[in-house]
């Protein structure tokens, strides 16, 4: 039990990092328009800038964090984000807040990379089922719980305090800086890189890379290929969904701006609590039982729910599916981590871990600009028709042309 401490204070450094980010989605569309913003792209563009910029800065973290160490990266990468952060209260300019926001983006990719390989770098194979598990239960909630927390200070400073709008949304950039802060004395405290092997500069030859040097198995090499499409899958669908859902959920029941920031917060809220319980038992299941059946059926059930979305009949109703959709994707997200780190050769862990976060983002980035594209001026069912329809491409592809490695095909090189 005591190993896995190091993995809980890791994943409660990303856990307020993820709250950061994510802090403003259940008011996005308010404070845009707030701002001057008139069109829901927009609203997509505040998601996209923050992973356009991860995509361009994943790989470059993943290899940064294999030289360099992984510790000093994150410290940078959170110093960043709270900058950022604290920006975002005095500057009211819609195109700077994208600005502040792609700045967020590189200081979550210097935050994020470093620490998932360093996960890998503290658990043996065998073990890392339950470690993502407790990782991503951890640090993903992050990513539900923001915009409970965001909705839920908004609101109170808005109603309770009676803050004019403005302050109410600046009290909220306030808290993110002041839990950024607290995280960055986590960071400097507690995490402490392990003493490993010293892991030797891999050759790259002439015009080569380090990954053409390296001995990969081609059942694992065809694992991963099919694996890069479903994490571009997952993050497509994922980016696409959450914004979009806030957004369809207050035009198509013709809630008020507290009426989406309440109820958005209260069904983040309950989907938090849920990722971290599933993912928890889901790490387990992970080391016990096949990590492609698991991704699978979980997969699939989390697509069927996206197909739903659509045709909810009241805020309750997508209350219920959001949370279910989010169930089933924490099912299958600790086995797709683990499985990951256990194809990775351990001496490329953070260039690979960076080279399919690059990958999970590209699909993010593109997710909400097609989203809202094709929501705004084709159709409000066919985004969420689209990305379930992808979902269960990937997952048939993986069922067809990746086989689960055993332990001792997995690279070790």
């Amino acid at each position: 039990m005591r190993a896995i401490v190091p993995v809980v204070i890791l994943a409660f450094m990303t856990f307020i990092v993820n709250i950061s980010a994510s802090l403003m989605t259940p008011f996005l569309p308010v404070y845009a328009q707030f701002l001057g913003s008139m069109y829901g792209i927009d609203i997509g563009l505040f998601t996209s800038v923050f992973l356009l910029t991860r995509v361009f800065m994943n790989s470059a973290s993943g290899i940064t964090s294999d030289r360099f160490g992984r510790r000093k990266l994150i410290i940078l990468g959170i110093a960043i984000c709270t900058a950022s952060s604290l920006s975002f209260a005095f500057l009211q300019d819609w195109y700077v807040i994208l600005a502040l926001r792609a700045m967020q983006g590189i200081g979550s990719s210097m935050v994020w990379t470093p620490a998932t390989a360093l996960v890998g770098d503290m658990t043996p194979l065998g073990k890392r089922g339950y470690a993502m598990g407790v990782y991503n239960s951890i640090s993903m909630s992050g990513w539900v719980l923001g915009p409970a927390l965001g909705g839920g200070i908004q609101w109170y400073s808005r109603n309770a305090l009676v803050m004019p709008l403005l302050d109410s949304f600046r009290t909220v950039f306030y808290t993110s800086a002041v839990l950024l802060a607290f995280s960055l004395a986590l960071v400097l405290l507690f995490v402490k890189e392990p003493m490993v092997r010293s892991q030797p500069k891999p050759p790259t030859g002439e015009g080569g890379t380090a990954l053409k040097h390296v001995s990969i198995d081609t059942s694992i090499r065809r694992a991963l290929i099919a694996m890069s499409f479903l994490v571009f899958a997952f993050g497509l669908i994922v980016s696409l969904v959450e914004p979009l859902l806030v957004y369809h959920t207050q035009i198509v029941y013709g809630l008020t701006a507290d009426e989406v920031t309440s109820s958005m917060a209260l069904i983040y809220s309950v989907s938090g609590f849920f990722i971290i319980a599933v993912q928890l038992l889901a790490g387990r299941l992970a080391d016990r039982f096949s990590k492609k059946m698991m991704i699978a059926v979980s997969a699939l059930a989390a697509q069927f729910l996206t197909l739903l979305m659509p045709f909810a009949v009241n805020v309750a109703n997508i209350g219920e599916l959001i949370v279910l959709w989010y169930a089933f994707y924490s099912l299958a997200t600790p086995a797709y981590l683990a499985l990951l780190q256990d194809l990775f050769p351990s001496r490329l862990r953070g260039t690979l871990t960076g080279v399919f976060l690059t990958i999970f983002d590209f699909g993010s980035l593109i997710g909400p600009i097609a989203g809202f594209l094709i929501y705004d001026n084709f159709s409000r069912t066919l985004p969420f028709i689209m990305s379930g329809v992808i979902g269960i491409a990937t997952v048939l592809a993986l069922l067809a042309f990746a086989k689960e490695p055993k332990k001792g095909e997995i690279s070790q090189v």
